[in-house]
């Protein structure tokens, strides 16, 4: 499914209008009664209404919305945060509609704080007609003042986009207003699915401005929200004739004295994945971990002062050559100048797919006169790790997800940043995980991530396609065991061993099967 910005939008309206000769005020009509059959159908006994709306087109969505509702028989108290004088053509003609049928209009700029508070507090509902797509940066003024003040134990409808939330990328700058629904007009926003404006708009349902929105929106948008089916056609097709070895050999280097079960839980993200051969070259003190998965190849690699030396990467190649299709490393590595120099050598020296994850992600911070790789290479940073790569910190990047997942991947390649609704980025194009599953923030998901990752790589599937895939897999798996247990206790393990069955059900609807 594709993501559109606030360009998206305009360029949509503009359309409408020029080309398929639809009036401004007609694709307001239909962009409120949408709004007012949404409210009608998810707050059926939600009576009294408060409708805030700013002076542009979204606050003319409000007063036909309010209109809408007035016929319907509920209670609308219409509050107006702009200047009469101050809002757009068709918002004027609204607004005096409803001034006409006696509908009660208060002005914002009358009311204190508290009173605004006890205002939204009368009502049931109060429907969030500030800003739209047209809006950017932190509210200003009385608007920002309405936001601060309306009661948030209220149920929130937002039209279009939570005021507060960028649209075009689900940044937040200042004051916002948390929805309990949001009514999406025409089209999904990139803000509403990624964090942090995700967090903030609610439920999702989409409503026409009454036509087809193919005729208006452009043939892609600006991001994709990964879904099954999409998923489900990046995987090779199956062959009844296939050889573990078509089915791609995926080496994982990691491990140290400190954190000895990381690679484990990756190579076995690897094998769950559909690796036919999977290689764990740790040190000794991680072997005894393989014993109950003999169907991971261990390779005993040295180490000095607690963390694997440079040279493992020659015992590597003694032993394995290049018969290995991708290469995972920085599960469990520790850091430290030993171990980033064996980062530097695997960077450099190895020329097909590489995921880099964990302390590996550190190595690559310390390492900055290192050249770009060719394609192939996927870093799966979560948002601390990206703030070190970034030379900046966790916050910022938390705020600019999407700017973030960006400058990674224009510096590393492939970018995969993990929390919830990860990103993947190639730099051009950006895909949206879906799933926000607290069950996964456990020790060791994100060791699997990448070992699921490498297994993607292994097969042939392309990098940005390998990172987006693994992604969704990983997220479904994680979602199934918290629907089956809840969110507490869910082990990395379990994650790895639910891949298998979360391939075959994303795959079973088409007819395929994973390899």
């Amino acid at each position: 499914m594709f993501l559109y910005n606030a360009e998206d939008i305009r360029q949509a309206d503009r359309k409408a209008v020029e080309l398929l000769g639809m009036p401004p005020a007609i694709l307001m009509e239909n962009a409120g009664k949408g709004v007012a059959d949404a409210v009608k159908r998810y707050f059926p006994s939600h009576s009294r209404v408060l409708i805030a709306c700013g002076g542009g087109n979204n606050g003319g969505d409000g007063l036909v919305a309010a209109r809408h509702l007035l016929r319907e028989g509920y209670v609308v108290t219409v509050l107006l945060a702009a200047k009469e004088d101050n809002i757009t053509a068709e918002t004027k003609t609204n607004l005096g509609i409803l001034q006409n049928i006696g509908c009660l209009l208060i002005h914002s700029e009358t009311k204190t704080d508290g009173e605004l508070t006890s205002l939204a507090a009368e009502n049931d509902l109060v429907i969030d007609g500030l800003l739209g797509t047209g809006s950017k940066g932190a509210p200003r003024g009385e608007i920002g003042r309405v936001i601060r003040s309306l009661d948030k134990a209220v149920p929130i409808v937002a039209i279009d986009i939570p005021s507060g939330v960028d649209p075009s990328t689900g940044e937040i700058e200042g004051e916002v207003l948390a929805a309990n629904l949001t009514v999406a007009i025409l089209a999904r926003k990139i803000g509403h699915e990624v964090m942090p404006g995700r967090a903030f708009r609610g439920d999702l349902v989409t409503t026409d401005l009454g036509v087809e929105a193919g005729l208006l929106l452009p043939e892609e948008g600006r991001a994709e929200l990964l879904e099954p089916s999409m998923v489900s056609g990046l995987f090779p097709p199956l062959s009844p004739f296939l050889h573990k070895g078509d089915r791609g050999a995926v080496l994982v280097i990691g491990g140290s004295e400190r954190y000895r079960g990381a690679p484990i839980l990756s190579a076995l993200g690897a094998l769950m994945g559909g690796s036919g051969v999977v290689i764990a070259a740790v040190p000794a003190d991680s072997l005894p971990l393989l014993s109950p998965h003999p169907e991971i190849i261990p390779l005993e690699i040295q180490k000095e002062d607690g963390v694997i030396t440079p040279k493992a990467w020659d015992r590597i190649l003694d032993r394995w050559g290049g018969r290995f299709s991708a290469v995972v490393i920085g599960p469990g590595l520790d850091r430290g100048v030993i171990s980033r120099e064996l980062v530097r050598r695997v960077w450099v020296e190895w020329k097909g797919p590489l995921c880099l994850d964990g302390d590996a992600l550190h190595a690559l911070s310390c390492c900055e006169d290192l050249e770009p790789r060719p394609s192939g290479t996927v870093i799966t940073p979560h948002e601390g790790e990206a703030g070190t790569l970034l030379s900046t910190d966790r916050a910022q990047v938390g705020r600019q997800r999407i700017k973030s997942a960006r400058d990674l991947s224009s510096r590393f390649g492939v970018t995969l940043l993990k929390g919830p609704c990860s990103l993947v980025s190639d730099g051009r194009r950006l895909r949206v995980n879906p799933h926000i599953v607290p069950g996964l923030s456990v020790p060791g998901s994100g060791d699997v991530l990448s070992g699921l990752v490498g297994a993607f790589l292994a097969m042939g599937i392309q990098a940005f396609d390998a990172a987006a895939a693994a992604a969704f897999v990983h997220g479904s798996a994680g979602e199934f065991l918290q629907n089956q247990k809840g969110p507490h206790g869910i082990t990395a393990s379990e994650v790895a061993l639910e891949l298998p069955s979360t391939r075959n059900r994303l795959q079973a609807p088409l007819g395929k099967e994973g390899p």
